[in-house]
């Protein structure tokens, strides 16, 4: 969707940019831009901020154990070698393309490297999350750890600079799909881990990206 404007810009709406920018039909609603932006807000402090719902996606950071710590560091050691080899791939394709094998708009090109790249962010990220929670040593994250943690979050989506609680707000949500029925909002789980191993960041013009999506299997958080 995109932002329009009416009655000389005192009202701001989303629309379907397919609509908008290329004539075509749409069945998507026009939203108002505040009472969308509210209904997204509003939905991510009362359900995914939710003490109950926050233990349940950081159960997995809360008392790492040495058996944990292991699985994390072999993780690690995978998640690394996914790294070095996904950039391999990429190197091949742009060699290819120097070469002349392939053209840089043929849609196998494109299509290989759009998932090469993708997974090499996942992939960069969960080495991220992971080497933050092996750095943290002894360090305990309990339940009470992520109460606070969640508290905090909650301020920084309240904050009175609505650019700053922009800013949050994609830092955990990275999809809005919206319908005439419902607005399913998705995010990624390891910017939470992230945030509970190593402390809500400072958002000062970029926003960075995690892997691992909210949800785990059929467990909805819708």
């Amino acid at each position: 969707m995109t932002v329009r404007s009416g009655k000389g810009g005192r009202y701001h709406y989303y629309v379907c940019n397919e609509r908008v920018n290329n004539g075509r039909t749409c069945q998507g609603p026009s939203i108002p831009r505040d009472l969308l932006d509210k209904a997204v807000l509003d939905a991510v402090a009362r359900q995914l901020l939710a003490p109950m719902r926050l233990q349940a996606l950081l159960a997995d950071v809360v008392n790492l154990s040495d058996q944990q710590r292991t699985r994390r560091e072999e993780e690690l050691v995978h998640a690394r070698a996914e790294q070095s080899r996904l950039r391999t791939a990429i190197q091949r394709l742009l060699i290819l393309v120097e070469e002349g094998a392939i053209g840089p708009r043929d849609p196998a090109f494109a299509e290989r490297m759009a998932t090469n790249r993708a997974a090499l962010t996942a992939a960069s990220a969960r080495i991220d999350t992971l080497e933050a929670q092996l750095a943290r040593g002894s360090r305990r994250i309990t339940e009470e750890t992520v109460a606070k943690f969640g508290e905090l979050l909650l301020a920084k989506l309240r904050d009175d600079d609505p650019a700053l609680r922009t800013a949050y707000l994609r830092m955990l949500v990275s999809d809005v799909r919206v319908s005439r029925e419902i607005i399913v909002i998705s995010g990624r789980r390891a910017a939470l881990e992230k945030g509970v191993s190593s402390g809500i960041p400072r958002l000062e013009g970029t926003v960075p990206i995690f892997d691992r999506e909210w949800c785990r299997l059929q467990d909805s958080n819708l």
